[in-house]
């Protein structure tokens, strides 16, 4: 073989290695930038978390608010009070969602961490929910509040035991890294 085939072949062989080497840190960066994306957003939305207004709000709707209130009158019949709970509790878990669907924010990350509690209020405020369509006129499934009850269903669907799965697999490889 000529020396001049051999340097090309050589050269073309470390050009396609570079090529895909370059590609293989790109996914990775994209992966981690997204990563990073959704953990600044999951900080933010969490800060409300630790509101003890928030809390009572939350509460409130899981233990009273039915109890307490006729869904007759949908959400908008419902009382100021009872009202400033609802809109500041359900839209937050709502915000989640809307950022899900579009992508922004990882659904399983957001129904991992929030499973129990999303369920817990979907299923205080849907009666609510049901009727507030209904005054609305929206018939079937209705638009109010669709993409929090979608992520209600996905959060139920979750088995308990995904959390406990979901650090076991983050820790593993944590550990075994270490290790090393």
């Amino acid at each position: 073989m000529d020396s001049s085939v051999v340097f090309n072949v050589v050269t073309t062989g470390i050009a396609v290695v570079a090529v895909v080497t370059s590609v293989v840190f790109n996914a990775r960066q994209v992966r981690t930038a997204q990563h990073a994306n959704h953990i600044s957003v999951m900080v933010d939305l969490l800060q409300e978390f630790r509101s003890a207004d928030f809390h009572e709000q939350h509460d409130y709707l899981c233990t009273r608010l039915g109890a307490e209130h006729d869904p007759e009158g949908g959400v908008r019949g419902l009382p100021s009070e009872a009202k400033a709970a609802f809109y500041n509790v359900v839209y937050y878990y709502q915000s989640f969602a809307n950022l899900a669907v579009f992508d922004m924010l990882d659904e399983t990350l957001m129904v991992t961490v929030l499973r129990t509690r999303i369920v817990s209020v979907w299923q205080a405020v849907w009666p609510f929910v049901e009727r507030e369509r209904e005054l609305r006129g929206e018939t079937g499934r209705g638009s109010y509040m669709s993409i929090f009850e979608e992520l209600a269903r996905l959060a139920a669907a979750l088995p308990p035991e995904h959390v406990l799965d979901a650090m076991a697999r983050t820790r593993r490889p944590a550990r075994s890294r270490l290790l090393r």
